[in-house]
């Protein structure tokens, strides 16, 4: 089928995910009709609604209309899912997220970022320029903007889409990108890649079906003004510059954008102070790398602070492969709290690999002050009972730990 002229009536399974709601918003700004499910609520799922797209929370065969024309599901879901049961039972057209991007970025020239770390500030970043400069681009980022409602998405009138290009499952094989930019290449997602040298190749292997690319070593450290701290950041605002440049946008709007650019949700996101007077930030750091550079942000614009950090593991898989790299990335922090480590696609050989513990003893080897939260619960009431004023607390994970901060505001 052709993606947009074929449908019109189109269910999303998952559709809580980031990814997956920004496309629901996509398609639903184009005219398609669209509703979905997913198998727990959330704020996404309540703004969804908010929206006029229909959310229906846990997965029922009588969820999918019966005049559904097209399926898009997430790939967290599994294929005994009864709703896609039931969508090739009718042979309904069904597509994975990756698969129905692909689809739709295929009308349009395709910016795309790829990359270990940075994906989603840079596109932000280059979305934003874009827009300043008059192009109106489509943007669907992997986090929520406050220039875009709050949203991870903006749905635009020009020829370009700016996407972040994931590299778990290769699933960035489904883009065509027109101009590619690789921010970095560190290996992760180690459920599926066994390997830096397998790892690379997914990166090459989207590189060569791209018509042109920039490499992370064409990137410098942006020299202009930035309002989000650390090196990182620099080298983001870096190659959306670069990125700019190429799609030929001037250096004042660039230079301005950039200076606007106050951050993403959970990217080192002010959240407020807690009753004691302790600062609150949340970001989505889950990689050794993407945690030493968060801290070292943090300490760049707090220097005189006593940095909490607060980090769930995401993935068993993922902290037992990195665990030595996990164990000596906390040094800008003065006091770590590991909570407990977040389940997700991991076997149950991944499971008695590793522990968080284990991860506690590991960063004890480089630090004088770790502790084992011992759930998030109990890692928001000491924090309660522990931080005051001149305290930063900084929570990271790609999982539910946004929820201590929840707990503790």
């Amino acid at each position: 089928m052709e993606f947009l002229k074929d449908a019109s009536k189109a269910f999303f399974v998952g559709i809580g995910g980031i990814g997956m709601s920004g496309l629901a918003r996509l398609l639903k700004a184009k005219g398609i009709a669209v509703s979905g499910s997913d198998s727990t609520a959330s704020s996404i799922t309540e703004e969804l609604r908010g929206e006029g797209i229909s959310v229906s929370i846990g997965h029922a065969m009588e969820n999918l209309p019966e005049d559904a024309d097209l399926v898009v599901y997430s790939e967290a879901i599994p294929e005994e899912n009864i709703e896609l049961q039931e969508a090739k039972s009718r042979e309904i057209p069904s597509l994975t997220y990756f698969q129905a991007l692909g689809e739709m970025t295929a009308n349009y020239k395709v910016v795309a970022v790829a990359g270990t770390h940075g994906k989603t500030t840079t596109a932000a970043m280059l979305g934003l320029i874009l827009i300043e400069a008059g192009l109106d681009p489509t943007v669907l980022i992997g986090s929520k903007l406050k220039e875009f409602g709050n949203r991870n998405v903006h749905s635009g009138e020009g020829d370009l889409f700016v996407v972040e290009a994931c590299e778990y499952r290769r699933n960035f094989m489904s883009l065509k990108p027109d101009l590619l930019g690789i921010t970095n290449i560190e290996i992760d997602h180690v459920d599926f890649f066994k390997s830096q040298k397998e790892y690379e190749r997914a990166f090459q292997d989207l590189a060569a079906q791209s018509e042109a690319v920039v490499w992370p070593d064409e990137v410098a450290e942006y020299e202009g003004e930035l309002a989000v701290p650390g090196e990182h950041n620099q080298m983001n605002a870096g190659m959306a510059a670069l990125l700019a440049r190429r799609l030929g946008v001037s250096e004042g709007i660039i230079a301005q954008t950039l200076a606007e650019y106050k951050g993403a949700w959970r990217r080192f996101e002010y959240k407020g102070e807690t009753p004691e007077g302790a600062v609150i930030y949340d970001d989505y750091a889950h990689h050794p790398s993407e945690i030493q550079a968060t801290l070292a942000g943090a300490r760049e614009k707090y220097p005189d602070a006593r940095i909490v950090a607060v980090f769930q593991a995401h993935q068993y898989s993922r902290t037992a492969a990195l665990l030595n790299a996990f164990a000596e990335s906390f040094e800008d922090a003065d006091e770590v709290i590991i909570p407990n480590i977040y389940e997700a696609r991991d076997t149950e050989e991944d499971k008695h690999a590793v522990s968080a513990q284990r991860l506690v003893e590991a960063i004890s080897a480089h630090h004088d002050c770790v502790r084992f939260g011992d759930g998030l619960e109990k890692t928001a009431q000491y924090l309660a009972e522990t931080v005051t004023e001149g305290d930063l607390v900084l929570v990271m994970g790609a999982g539910d730990v946004g929820k201590v901060v929840e707990m503790i505001l």
